[in-house]
């Protein structure tokens, strides 16, 4: 099997980041010496960048990436040799549908995700979960959709249905976007965040110091960090902000932001 140089490709990595890049290179090689596609699970936007880069880095294999859906956040990458016909890639996706058979009471999405993996399901098979009237509809990789339709029966103590579906029954709609305008006195992390979430100041920097947030979906754990414009500031179970644009400066010499916060 091939072996592409660890060092050149990942050395600028570290911790989990680096143990992903090594993955990617592992299925980059695979590829190469299969001469045919080969997969990653789910990756979040900040893995596929990582993912992404590593494979354009190797200059004799293309990419692609799909989560189900136009628009997906975690995404699936097929690594493939560049001469290989992109309409012959068929990503390895499945979708099912969890419908409850009484009425749920303030569910979320942090619910039907712990109810899934609560099947002996690791988080790197699942996709994103979308929340419907009376369930919700999860993308999931093929091979474990017999065992999360098997096992799982409740979500909150509800009793659910399960049944696999057509990824094209996937009820996708547009993310609600509010936009906020907010000063702060700097574009330190912990300033900007507290102004996008709507929490205190002291507050934040507890989650921040307990890595909880992330600045372009990669841990940061420094409230000084310095936010720049378009970036995405984000909190697992909270939804995301971007710092769409820099309005100027109060007459107090405060900085004024436009903020978008997807629920």
């Amino acid at each position: 099997m091939l072996i592409f140089d660890k060092s050149r490709f990942v050395g600028h990595l570290e911790g989990p980041e680096q143990e992903l890049g090594i993955r990617i290179l592992d299925i980059a090689s695979q590829a190469y010496e299969g001469n045919r596609p080969a997969y990653s699970d789910f990756l979040d936007p900040r893995g596929q960048e990582i993912a992404a880069g590593i494979v354009r880095g190797t200059g004799c294999l293309a990419y692609q990436l799909d989560g189900g859906y136009r628009g997906a956040e975690r995404q699936r990458l097929a690594v493939f040799p560049d001469y290989y016909p992109q309409e012959r890639v068929e990503m390895p996706l499945a979708a099912i549908n969890i419908e409850g058979t009484t009425e749920f009471s303030e569910v979320t999405h942090r619910d039907f995700l712990g109810a899934v993996l609560g099947c002996g399901i690791r988080r790197e098979k699942v996709g994103d979960i979308l929340l419907t009237g009376g369930g919700a509809q999860v993308i999931l990789a093929p091979e474990i959709v017999s065992a999360v339709t098997s096992s799982l029966q409740a979500v909150q103590k509800t009793p659910v249905l399960v049944r696999e579906m057509e990824l094209e029954q996937l009820e996708t709609v547009p993310q609600q976007v509010k936009e906020l305008r907010a000063t702060v006195a700097s574009l330190r992390l912990d300033a900007v965040a507290s102004a996008g979430f709507g929490t205190s100041r002291s507050q934040m920097l507890r989650e921040i110091k307990a890595g909880k947030v992330k600045v372009n979906w990669k841990s940061v754990d420094s409230p000084a960090h310095g936010i720049r414009i378009h970036d995405v500031l984000s909190i697992r179970g909270r939804g995301r902000v971007e710092v769409a644009e820099q309005l100027g400066l109060t007459r107090k010499g405060r900085i004024s932001l436009l903020l978008k916060r997807y629920i």
